[in-house]
């Protein structure tokens, strides 16, 4: 089950596009496998600003340091671009909207304890005593996160993030269908509704 929640926040100021490029914490190739039945999925985004004006779209380039390998990326651009036209907007050279892109990854610990319990015996016979026990995994949990930014303001003026476990190994097929997954819940908040 997706999990959403929303945050509004209003920004004072405008931000210079080189601030909106992020240094990733993925260093491999392979960075956006997250399986799609973990996604949990929020947004930040301008309650003042006007999201009806947008209407054509572009893609920012992708730093050095974003860690996205370009077979990655391509996926992500064709994704992201079958979302947005099936929203109305259209793809242009001189958009309203630049999308930029950034993915982190962390290793997370999961500790579950096991309490102590006792069983009764039966004709007569001693009961069962056992101790509590736990279970330590650890797992790597992906971020993925689209910024749109007011390509006249230079400001940005939505954020969509998605995160969950990530799979070790997997296939092509498997990667573009996690990545599809993960853009579609991401943007299905985009373009926000006031008073959500």
């Amino acid at each position: 089950m997706v999990k959403t929640q929303i945050t509004k926040h209003k920004w004072s100021s405008k931000m210079n596009l080189t601030k909106i490029f992020f240094i990733s914490l993925c260093t491999t190739a392979l960075f956006f496998l997250i399986s799609c039945s973990s996604i949990s999925v929020h947004q930040d985004y301008d309650p003042e600003y006007d999201f009806s004006k947008l209407k054509t779209y572009g893609f920012i380039p992708l730093s050095t340091e974003s860690g996205i390998d370009q077979l990655s990326a391509d996926k992500l651009d064709a994704a992201i671009k079958n979302e947005l036209n099936a929203k109305g907007y259209s793809p242009s050279d001189k958009s309203d909207f630049g999308i930029a892109l950034m993915f982190s990854s962390k290793t997370k610990t999961n500790i579950q304890s096991y309490g102590y319990g006792y069983g009764y015996g039966y004709w007569g016979r001693p009961g069962m005593y056992g101790t509590g026990g736990v279970d330590v995994t650890q797992y790597d949990e992906g971020t993925l996160v689209i910024d749109i930014i007011d390509m006249t303001e230079q400001k940005l003026v939505w954020r969509g993030i998605g995160s969950g476990a990530m799979e070790q190994s997997p296939t092509v097929e498997e990667r573009t269908e996690n990545i599809n997954n993960a853009v579609n819940q991401i943007l299905a908040q985009f373009p926000p509704t006031k008073g959500e």
